[in-house]
C-alpha cells in the first residue's frame, strides 16, 4: 500500500463540495464515513467515470496497479482506488460495465445499513425506490440489502444498489456497497459513459 494515499484521502470534505448538488433533503444528518465516500464516489457518479477518474485525480488519488485492483474487481475491467480516510481504510472501483464499489476494511454494520438506507431512499424525483429480495448464499455474519430506483409504472430498474455487511472481526472488509446500471439505463447505453 502506498502511504500518499491514505494522507491524500484527508481530503474527503472536498470531495462532496466538488459533486453537483442532489435534490435537497428536508433534514441533513450527519452520514458514517462508508456512506459518504460511497454517496461521493458512486451515487454522484452513475454513468460518469470520466467525472469519478477527475474527482480522484483532483484529490491526488492514483487508480491502482492492474495486478493490485484485480480483487477488488473481481475479475472485470475497470479502475479501482485506494481511498484514506482518518477512520479507516477503503478502496472505490469502477468496472467496465458502470459498476461502481466502495469497500470499507472496518466497519459498524447497523451505522452503515442505516446510512445506505438513508441515502437510496432519497431517490431523485421522478424516480421511485424498490426494495429488492437479497442474492445469497451468504455466510452467518453477512447481511445483504439491494434497493433499486425506477421510473413510475416501470418494471425496469434505472440502478441497482447492494449493501453486504459482515460482523466477523477476521473478516478483510466488513462492508461493500456497490451501484450499478439497472435493466433501463443499460437501453439507454449510460454505463460506461
Amino acid at each position: 500500500m502506498r502511504p500518499a494515499f491514505w494522507l491524500a484521502l484527508a481530503l474527503l470534505p472536498t470531495l462532496a463540495v466538488a459533486q453537483p448538488a442532489r435534490a435537497p433533503k428536508a433534514k441533513v444528518t450527519a452520514q458514517d464515513p462508508f456512506s459518504e465516500l460511497f454517496d461521493t464516489a458512486c451515487m454522484q457518479h452513475i454513468g460518469a467515470p470520466a467525472r469519478l477518474q477527475s474527482l480522484m485525480e483532483s484529490n491526488g488519488l492514483s487508480p491502482l496497479q492492474p495486478a493490485e485492483a484485480a480483487t477488488l474487481l473481481q475479475g472485470q475491467p475497470g479502475v479501482a482506488w485506494m481511498v484514506p480516510l482518518a477512520s479507516g481504510r477503503y478502496a472505490v472501483s469502477w468496472a467496465d460495465d458502470g459498476t461502481c464499489t466502495v469497500y470499507a476494511e472496518k466497519a459498524d454494520a447497523a451505522l452503515v445499513q442505516k446510512g445506505f438506507a438513508r441515502l437510496v431512499q432519497a431517490a431523485p424525483k421522478p424516480l421511485q425506490v424498490r426494495s429488492l429480495p437479497g442474492r445469497g448464499p451468504l455466510s452467518a455474519d453477512q447481511v445483504a440489502i439491494q434497493y433499486g430506483w425506477a421510473m413510475p409504472g416501470q418494471g425496469r430498474l434505472q440502478v441497482r444498489f447492494r449493501l453486504v455487511t459482515r460482523q466477523a472481526a477476521e473478516a478483510g472488509v466488513q462492508a461493500m456497497a456497490s451501484a450499478t446500471p439497472g435493466e433501463a439505463m443499460l437501453e439507454q447505453g449510460v454505463p460506461g459513459s
